[in-house]
């Protein structure tokens, strides 16, 4: 595979606002990145965008159900100006059904918190680990760059619609949080929307997606970022999910988690969705706690929790 030597922003140049419709000629795929599910989203590869500049990596999301909608979302998402916490779309290929998108190579957000908690675990069980799986800021940090991201995203009127960690890429030197898969509710078809874990009571009993729904789901994907990716409304199914949680129910607070960083969750699961709080709030909230740095999110508590407390078998 030819690996790209020029600037990201190359590859902007020769597609036009006019017309974001990318011929096979200029597209090559490489390896399968992975499936998100059935209908109307297929697989997702690694392929290469050729230009005059040259040639640049990017992510090709096929488009498994015939919608008209698709160029003119494209031309939509292609137009919004540049944010480094958004992946870019650079248009898609008609011919192909193929959303290309700026290729993200860090893997998921979901991936990244549970592995590094699993490899952070010391292989004998009377030794605690060398190193803290996160300190408080990197966990914040993503946080506060998610709500970054989605702030732009409402102010762009764009419903995002399945904002969950699984959605959010991660890019590498330097790390940061890149919401991907915005804006595609318009081209789902009503077979395809069925009620989640990450959806808001309004949303799984309309079936609709909405910019406060949103607002619902980043206080389920911050539930996953303090419990190191575990599965929100652990041990129910999703028929218990959503009997639930349409009457009321929230997550209990994580007992690793402050009590600071819980209202911010339980600031986003108001029944009323006008009273949700708003993404600038939300980072209002963050950035104060992180300057504060109290280790709200305690991950020395966590540790005990999932380790015995054993004397030092040297001493």
């Amino acid at each position: 595979m030819i690996e790209s030597r020029i600037k990201d922003d190359a590859v902007y140049q020769p597609l036009t606002k006019i017309n974001p419709a990318i011929g096979t000629e200029t597209l090559a795929f490489f390896s399968r990145l992975g499936s998100i599910g059935v209908g109307n989203f297929g697989d997702v590869w690694k392929g290469e965008l050729r230009t005059k500049q040259g040639v640049a990596s990017v992510a090709l999301r096929q488009i498994t159900e015939n919608s008209p909608d698709l160029l003119h979302l494209v031309t939509h998402l292609r137009n919004l100006p540049n944010h480094p916490n958004i992946v870019r779309c650079f248009g898609c290929c008609p011919d192909y059904r193929t959303m290309v998108n700026e290729f993200v190579s860090g893997g998921t957000l979901l991936t990244f918190l549970q592995f590094n908690n699993q490899t952070s675990k010391s292989p004998y069980a009377n030794i605690k680990p060398l190193r803290p799986r996160f300190n408080e800021t990197e966990l914040l940090m993503f946080a506060w760059q998610v709500a970054k991201g989605m702030d732009f995203l409402e102010s762009n009127k764009i419903v995002h619609g399945n904002l969950c960690a699984h959605n959010i890429l991660m890019k590498e030197d330097p790390r940061m949080c890149k919401i991907s898969d915005y804006g595609m509710t318009s081209i789902m078809s009503p077979a395809g929307n069925k009620p989640t874990r990450w959806m808001s009571p309004e949303g799984m009993q309309n079936k609709d997606w909405s910019l406060e729904g949103d607002v619902w789901s980043y206080g389920i994907l911050l539930w996953e970022i303090v419990t190191l990716g575990a599965r929100p409304y652990p041990q129910m199914t999703m028929e218990m999910v959503e009997q639930q949680v349409t009457m009321g129910y929230k997550m209990p607070r994580p007992s690793h988690c402050g009590q600071e960083l819980y209202s911010i969750m339980t600031s986003c699961w108001e029944m009323e969705p006008a009273k949700r709080c708003s993404y600038d709030g939300i980072q209002q909230k963050l950035e104060l706690t992180m300057e504060l740095y109290h280790e709200y999110l305690s991950l020395q508590n966590l540790d005990e929790e999932l380790y015995d407390d054993v004397a030092d078998v040297t001493a």
